[in-house]
């Protein structure tokens, strides 16, 4: 996990709780749907937050169906495929929130949250 110069993850920084907040969301071009402001880099990555080996993997592979199975301008190629990466997705989702709790909350910023 990410640590702050006191040697704490940073779960208590400026007096909140939960000051760092973590978007998950899918973009081209970055293959990691993690993505934080505040940070000098914006976008992040696993390593930035100490994620397990199965959390990275599988996000890597929820990115990879994403991108290989939805095109910006028709959609998704087929309704299963669809299907599979939503609920792939909220796994993952649900296993980062787990692993980050300590630290940080995270903010579903690609939809899949939502079950409407």
């Amino acid at each position: 996990m990410m640590g702050t110069s006191d040697g704490s993850t940073g779960a208590d920084i400026g007096g909140s709780a939960m000051a760092r907040k973590i978007r998950f969301m899918f973009e081209w071009g970055h293959r990691w749907p993690l993505w934080e402001s505040g940070t000098d880099s914006y976008t992040m990555e696993p390593e930035d937050y100490g994620l397990s080996p199965e959390l990275t993997d599988r996000l890597q592979t929820v990115y990879e169906h994403w991108q290989k199975h939805l095109d910006t301008e028709s959609g998704w190629d087929s309704p299963e495929n669809e299907t599979a990466w939503i609920a792939a997705a909220r796994q993952v989702l649900a296993l980062l929130r787990r692993e980050v709790a300590d630290f940080a909350e995270v903010l579903d910023e690609s939809g899949i949250d939502d079950p409407s």
